[in-house]
């Protein structure tokens, strides 16, 4: 199956010549496209990297900013909700992944490096196949992937996103199961996934890992984030990378896009019957310079509003068969439930319904690109 691998970035982007060694050492190079979604803060010289990738013989393409106003075109009401300077941006290259006909879109983070010797691509090209492995479940329901990393010191971590009123609470079972896997969430060695809280708290780093291949089982979640994330094109309906910068009683909402944006699709997919894996590839992670109080702030607002948004989407039924109609109806269903939830503010109630018409106008874009 034909993959694409998609990034954006404010840097140039010299990892991705890590990835095109490590895709023609394992011999993937007829297999991946290179994705680059550039920002206004993105150096021109970036568009460099994937001139000297695609010499080699990979697809690649660099969609600068021009590119991106004409190509958004076609989509008015999805162009008024993609801002600049944001994450949020890669959305353009799922679309794109969709519009080039790749079956699987791998999201990664401009610091998360390829281990040399393993072979990268293998670990994501579980998406899309029907597997049968060991699966994880928990007592409550949310499962800590991070018990598959040696931390040092030794500690409990969890992943970003990771509810807090389900920490200190969570189990780990193991039974077998089988299922076709939809999304792949890769981990990482080096500086592991996790809140400015725990940064805070104490530095720590992921220095081995379980690499073995887990399904998470039909009732548990876990955190998702874009940082080295596969899903299968089939459910590109799902996968609204969410606008964060909404400012909330004074304080700005940020650092969650991924977050909750994996919390929405991994209800759908509960929901269809498919299911999550995680494991490898293990991608290093030399975490880009980040000012943790800053990290903080701005993590404070998303760690307090999914403590209330999480019990919504367990008390949601869904009915809809088909991705993009059980993504609508998520959609409705939450912004029939925050209408109801007093505890809510009308602030919040009003972000989450700019959230759930978004979602709808990125079902719309998804559906009109024939692959």
């Amino acid at each position: 199956m034909r993959s694409a691998l998609v990034l954006t970035t404010i840097n140039i982007p010299e990892l991705l010549f890590d990835y095109a060694n490590n895709f023609e050492k394992y011999g993937h190079k007829e297999e991946v496209d290179f994705i680059v979604i550039p920002d206004l803060k993105t150096p021109s010289a970036a568009s460099e990297v994937i001139k000297k990738i695609s010499k080699r013989g990979f697809r690649g393409i660099y969609f600068d900013i021009e590119k991106q106003k004409k190509w958004l075109k076609n989509f008015p009401d999805l162009d008024k909700i993609i801002p600049y300077n944001s994450d949020n941006r890669r959305n353009i290259g799922y679309l794109l992944a969709k519009e080039r006909g790749v079956e699987i879109i791998i999201s990664i983070d401009d610091d998360n490096y390829p281990q040399k010797d393993k072979d990268y691509l293998s670990g994501h090209k579980i998406v899309g196949s029907k597997k049968r492995l060991k699966s994880v479940s928990s007592s409550n329901n949310w499962y800590n992937i991070c018990r598959h990393l040696e931390i040092k010191p030794k500690r409990t971590i969890y992943p970003r996103g990771f509810p807090y009123y389900k920490r200190w609470k969570d189990t780990a079972e193991f039974t077998n199961s089988e299922g076709r896997v939809v999304i792949n969430a890769g981990l990482w060695l080096q500086d592991p996934d996790v809140d400015a809280v725990t940064n805070l708290n104490e530095p720590v780093k992921a220095v081995n890992v379980n690499e073995k291949q887990y399904l998470l089982s039909p009732n548990t979640f876990s955190p998702i984030n874009s940082q080295n994330t596969a899903f299968h094109i089939s459910i590109l309906p799902c996968c609204w990378y969410v606008k964060m910068g909404e400012i909330i009683q004074g304080q700005k909402i940020d650092r969650y896009g991924d977050i909750w944006a994996g919390f929405f699709a991994q209800k759908v997919i509960k929901h269809i019957g498919d299911r999550i894996s995680f494991g490898p590839p293990v991608t290093i992670h030399h975490r880009n310079q980040h000012n943790i109080l800053k990290d903080l702030q701005q993590e404070l607002g998303g760690m307090t509003l999914t403590e209330k948004l999480v019990p919504i989407l367990d008390s949601i039924k869904l009915s809809k068969n088909g991705y993009s109609k059980a993504y609508l109806e998520l959609s409705e269903k939450i912004s029939e439930a925050m209408k109801k939830n007093n505890d809510f503010s009308k602030e919040e109630k009003k972000y989450f319904q700019k959230i759930v018409e978004e979602m709808k106008i990125w079902v719309e874009a998804c559906n009109s690109i024939k692959s």
